[in-house]
């Protein structure tokens, strides 16, 4: 198939080029953020001229699917770590089935100090090490920001993650961005709720609380009729996935997204401050997928609720598999900044393998 070697050759220069920028701007003093935010700037340059249309590809017809009343033209959709629109078009011009914006909090917030992303070694496989700490623009700053034009013209679900420190917070967020997507004429939007970051100071996640969860859930419900998606950490025990997963039962159109990076102590990993300003930070990269793959199972097993893998999905192989175990789509994240010309070369082996 012509469209495999497009995407083929043009993986090997992209993966040229990005080792290439993380050579000469990551290295002294190592900070891979710099290299992401050169990367970031050129691709924005790229989207915005004729040569964007050397990342167009077609998504096989026969590869869509449905969560509640939305309709994916792929099982692959962009996980909730990115806002700037110029990758987030991008992939979709590549083939995500959908995308999910970057978790959105009340105030702005610069996240926590640098250097803060590194690139490691774990389990055998590549991954990123992160202590984002959940940099944000606002909420106000997203709302009068969330209809471009260019994203929702692939029209596409399109995902917004919501974050706080209480129920309360969460539910001020919602409705602050409830307010604008009531009002649009967009009908491809859905929520969710992350109770699963795990690089704040403590490593902990934003909420363990499933009573106040099950309040949220609720008020949510009777404010809207969007699809709402809890996404959860994969440090979560199977007792806390289990009873997050009767609260989401019980309430009409949720899902669960399992999972988000797993938080580790920066020294296993043999990074010191001198290079990462926290203790630890979350995990992503190839080495989660066997704990996705697991989680997964455990779910779908038990419950008759939608299930979103995330964590470690990198190929065919590992997208066919988590679908093979009762999930609905697979959400991809270190892979898209890795080599996102998988997106198409998965999309076409989905297709042949029908």
């Amino acid at each position: 198939m012509l469209s495999n070697v497009r995407a083929k050759l043009l993986s090997l220069k992209f993966r040229a080029i990005r080792r290439t920028v993380i050579s000469l701007f990551a290295k002294w003093p190592k900070d891979l953020e710099r290299a992401i935010i050169i990367g970031d700037n050129l691709n924005h340059l790229l989207m915005n001229s004729p040569f964007r249309y050397f990342f167009k590809f077609k998504i096989p017809v026969n590869i869509d699917t449905k969560l509640y009343d939305l309709s994916f033209p792929s099982p692959l959709i962009a996980a909730s770590f990115k806002d700037d629109a110029s990758s987030l078009y991008q992939w979709q011009l590549m083939g995500l089935g959908g995308i999910t914006y970057k978790t959105v909090l009340k105030s702005p917030s610069d996240g926590n100090k640098r250097p803060r992303i590194q690139e490691i070694r774990y389990n055998g496989g590549y991954g990123l090490l992160n202590s984002l700490g959940l940099p944000t623009k606002g909420v106000e700053y997203f709302v009068n920001h969330l209809e471009n034009k260019k994203l929702l013209s692939f029209n596409r679900p399109v995902g917004i993650s919501i974050g706080g420190n209480s129920e309360e917070e969460y539910l001020e967020v919602f409705r602050s961005v409830h307010s604008k997507v009531a009002s649009s004429s967009f009908n491809q939007f859905f929520y969710e709720i992350n109770i699963s970051c795990p690089n704040t100071d403590d490593g902990k996640c934003l909420s363990d609380d499933i009573q106040g969860l099950s309040a949220l859930l609720n008020s949510m419900r009777a404010s809207c009729s969007n699809v709402i998606i809890v996404k959860v950490s994969p440090d979560s025990t199977k007792e806390n996935i289990l009873e997050i997963c009767e609260a989401l039962s019980v309430v009409e159109k949720c899902a669960i997204n399992l999972g988000n990076t797993k938080y580790i102590a920066a020294e296993s990993v043999g990074l010191n401050q001198n290079i990462f300003s926290k203790e630890g930070g979350g995990l992503s990269g190839s080495g989660l997928f066997e704990t996705t793959l697991k989680h997964v199972e455990l779910v779908s097993s038990r419950f008759n609720i939608p299930i979103i893998a995330t964590g470690g999905i990198s190929s065919y192989n590992d997208v066919q598999a988590v679908l093979d175990k009762g999930a609905t789509l697979a959400g991809m994240a270190s892979q898209l900044v890795i080599d996102p010309f998988q997106i198409p070369l998965i999309n076409n082996r989905l297709s042949d393998e029908k």
